[in-house]
């Protein structure tokens, strides 16, 4: 139990489809195999429509973890944590047996994503970023009203909620580290609110802090730390995946696993996990990664992947 807590601390509170330097080898000692991560995702990501909003949220969330890791870079005042990531998940991911062409693209998209934010610097405007995501947050908060039960508004409420959140937004822009506390100080109150969210479960058996992540511009602002904006994209690009599955009527697959491993590795794996379901779609089951499940995974994870016991 207190290895399971530990392991999925490590999961959601650096951003949980997001890599640090740390999560590949961790994910090589504690997660689960790519067979049966594939298995799991793609049960419950067959549908093309799916899929593709998926890839979608990959971007949203390579774009976020590069551009927080530039942060953290910048920060050190060193120029290695965001290429060092980039090439050890890069390398976790080139050994998976999926197909090639998924594998190079998957590579490529790192290291397009790694370069591209060092050079952007897309931390000298998160500000006017926060303003661009505001309907996609709130989109995600669309989905766990339910959860608190909530019914879900129609458009008059969404656009309502857009205009408070924008002028309170434009507000604090005006008001940049208004909490005037250390930087010290601001990390640590934001990394302990993350820690207690990620030990509570919610209503659909997700972690509390995957619905209030997408709000950590607030503190971000508060604290003029551009760094927890860029982490809150990762909840926000998870909750946009649970909106994929709402309108796809097809159930998603972090609030169905019970075991930590397969957690991390369903968030480990994810950018080849999403873009081999769109080869899926095209030319069917991988043999490798087939033979990656080989006897084990559940009754719908081996049909999906062609398999019939």
């Amino acid at each position: 139990m207190a290895t399971s807590s530990l392991v999925r601390l490590c999961i959601y509170v650096p951003g949980t489809f997001y890599c640090n330097p740390f999560k590949p080898f961790l994910n090589a000692v504690a997660g689960s195999s790519y067979g049966m991560a594939y298995g799991h995702f793609r049960r419950d990501h067959s549908d093309p429509l799916n899929v593709w909003l998926h890839v979608g949220c990959l971007f949203l969330q390579i774009f976020g973890n590069f551009a927080l890791l530039d942060c953290l870079d910048r920060t050190l005042g060193t120029r290695s944590v965001a290429p060092f990531t980039a090439a050890a998940w890069a390398l976790a991911l080139g050994r998976t047996p999926s197909p090639p062409s998924v594998r190079a693209f998957t590579i490529a998209l790192l290291a397009v994503a790694s370069r591209g934010c060092a050079a952007l610097a897309p931390r000298d405007y998160y500000a006017s970023l926060m303003l661009l995501t505001g309907p996609l947050e709130l989109i995600c908060y669309w989905l766990y009203l339910p959860d608190h039960n909530l019914k879900r508004p129609g458009a008059p409420w969404f656009c309502a909620a857009l205009a408070a959140r924008t002028a309170f937004c434009l507000f604090l822009r005006g008001h940049v580290g208004l909490l005037g506390v250390t930087p010290a100080v601001g990390a640590a109150g934001v990394v302990a609110l993350l820690m207690v969210g990620s030990l509570v479960r919610s209503r659909n058996n997700l972690p509390l802090v995957s619905q209030f992540g997408s709000a950590l511009w607030v503190p971000a602002l508060l604290l003029d730390q551009p760094w927890v904006y860029f982490l809150s994209l990762s909840f926000m690009g998870a909750g946009l995946q649970g909106v994929a599955h709402e309108i796809t009527r097809q159930k998603g697959t972090l609030n169905q696993l019970t075991d930590a491993g397969y957690e991390l590795a369903h968030t480990s794996f994810f950018p080849v996990l999403t873009l081999q379901s769109l080869h899926h779609s095209s030319y069917g089951p991988f043999a490798a990664t087939v033979a990656a499940l080989g006897a084990h995974g559940d009754a719908r994870s081996r049909r999906a992947l062609g398999l019939r016991d």
